[in-house]
């Protein structure tokens, strides 16, 4: 029975550890983007994403370089002063961020879909309307 709850406190402690990494992450891509610093933006995208931007056309298997510039491209065009997270849902190794990108021309949502790998979270998907 010892034993037993060793183990349980080592998986517990184990899985705790893992959720808290990526909390520290998502928290990081939530900061990057509240300072639209794309540079730091960059590493966050997966190999092929999936970019959704109001007033342009849906892309698929995008690379992240493009991803990126596409995104810029919106935040200047669109005077973005900010980011402002609604939400945060984890399910398995999905998590899924929605918020408001802040503008002197209104707001726009903004929904992310992002994927936790060995190598930390990857954005899978985004859109913005």
């Amino acid at each position: 029975m010892h034993l037993l709850r060793k183990i349980l406190l080592v998986f517990s402690f184990t899985f705790s550890l893992g959720v808290v990494m990526a909390q520290n992450e998502t928290e990081t891509l939530v900061q990057t983007l509240q300072t639209a610093n794309f540079s730091n933006l960059l590493s966050f995208w997966d190999a092929a994403s999936e970019v959704n931007i109001l007033d342009q056309s849906a892309q698929k298997q995008v690379t992240p370089a493009q991803a990126n510039q596409q995104l810029q491209l919106f935040f200047s065009n669109k005077n973005i002063i900010g980011f402002e997270k609604n939400a945060e849902r984890k399910l398995g190794t999905t998590i899924y961020i929605t918020g408001k990108l802040l503008s002197a021309q209104g707001k726009f949502n903004l929904s992310l879909l992002l994927q936790e790998t060995k190598n930390g979270v990857s954005i899978v998907s985004i859109r913005i309307s």
